[in-house]
């Protein structure tokens, strides 16, 4: 689950080294390059990126193209993605790979096994084609477990688009308008996984999502029937992406990394505690993460109260019951498997308390910190004194 990114010299990040968790967190202003970590972290993890395949290869370029991050590329730019088993090296417009040398004599002797089937003398020629087709498939297997042994899932700020054309999806489609690429993934996930989750309960909004004669429909208390895009902007946002997650969390064959930007977008601060509440729940299942982009201090601040549940759950065992009954248990999370950054500036900065396991309140208010200085300084000129 531990991976790391080192970037220089990429678009808005100039020098940043990134450990990514079970949980990650990028916070910062706008601009400040929370999305072009995320999306690095997302091609990285990408399985064609390294496939030795030449149609592969020849697209890798692509990759940014489709993250809409080309632009940031120089010639000085650089990144390198280390796992226990692999490095993938990004440097000068090309790609290297480095594997562990367990990995590398694991691969090599598939390679051996196949070559031998393929340049046998047996009468059976056929008998051994097939066999090595089969053993290539195995082999493309272990490539991708060693190399990208989880499937990245992108979620982009621009979802809420997703209700607002729903019907209209298979025309914008055909017309080719040039659309986000993120985007156009994404729903076209989100509508493949309508047609297997016909209804999804959503508490936390106090709505319940269903699917009827082919359209996506929510109910609120005591009222009829909506079209999603007849609804509140925070649940157009909120409702294909827990459809989405609610159907691929049910994949429990395939670890999958959940890349969600600005999940707060468009909602109450009691509803982003649902949410986050919901995400930790369903995106670390069995080996799954999740990595979120935020400009919420509320996100911050909840995701402390799951890592102190977790704290005194562990500390006192025989009080897990009551802690359950204050915050869901699915939702506590190891500080071990946690990491947030402040991004700005070129870089970034791990806003976690080592020795507390938390997210360090002195950076929580620093935050929100301009505001309430602001607010001081009013006090002091009403007051008569000067301002600090």
């Amino acid at each position: 689950m531990n991976e790391q990114l080192i970037v220089k010299n990429f678009g808005p990040i100039k020098d940043a080294t990134v450990d990514f968790k079970r949980v990650t967190v990028f916070i910062g202003p706008t601009g400040g390059g929370k999305s072009t970590l995320a999306k690095l972290a997302a091609i990285s993890r990408d399985k064609e990126l390294m496939h030795p395949d030449p149609l592969y290869i020849s697209t890798r370029k692509e990759k940014f193209t489709h993250y809409n991050i080309l632009s940031h590329l120089s010639d000085e730019s650089t990144f390198n993605w280390v796992t226990v088993k692999s490095i993938i090296n990004y440097g000068k417009g090309d790609y290297e790979l480095e594997l562990d040398e367990k990995s590398t004599e694991y691969l090599e002797k598939q390679i051996s096994t196949i070559s031998d089937l393929l340049n046998s003398k047996s009468k059976n020629k056929l008998h051994n084609l097939l066999s090595a087709s089969e053993l290539l498939k195995n082999y493309e297997e272990s490539f991708n477990q060693i190399v990208a042994p989880t499937t990245p899932v992108y979620v982009p700020s621009e979802r809420i688009f997703v209700a607002a054309i729903n019907t209209a999806w298979p025309g914008l489609m055909s017309e080719n308008i040039g659309l986000p690429k993120t985007l156009t993934a994404f729903a076209n996930l989100y509508f493949q996984a309508r047609e297997s989750i016909e209804f999804l309960r959503i508490p936390f909004l106090g709505i319940d999502f269903f699917r009827l004669n082919q359209q996506d429909l929510i109910v609120l208390a005591n009222q009829l029937p909506l079209k999603i895009a007849e609804t509140a902007s925070g649940v157009q946002s909120v409702t294909p992406l827990l459809v989405l997650l609610e159907h691929l969390s049910r994949n429990t064959e395939q670890a999958q990394s959940f890349i969600i930007e600005e999940p707060e977008l468009n909602l109450y601060p009691t509803a982003q505690q649902g949410l986050l509440n919901w995400l930790v729940e369903k995106c670390t299942k069995g080996d799954n993460d999740l990595t979120i982009t935020t400009h919420s201090p509320y996100i911050l601040s909840h995701l402390n109260l799951l890592l102190y549940a977790y704290q005194v759950a562990e500390k006192h065992p025989d009080r897990k019951e009551a802690v359950a009954a204050i915050v869901p248990e699915a939702s506590w999370i190891n500080p071990k498997e946690f990491a947030c950054y402040q991004v700005e500036n070129g870089g970034v900065q791990s806003l976690v308390d080592a020795e507390l396991g938390l997210i360090d309140n002195n950076e929580l208010d620093g935050l929100s910190g301009d505001a309430a200085d602001a607010f001081d300084n009013l006090i002091r000129l009403s007051k008569g004194f000067a301002i600090k």
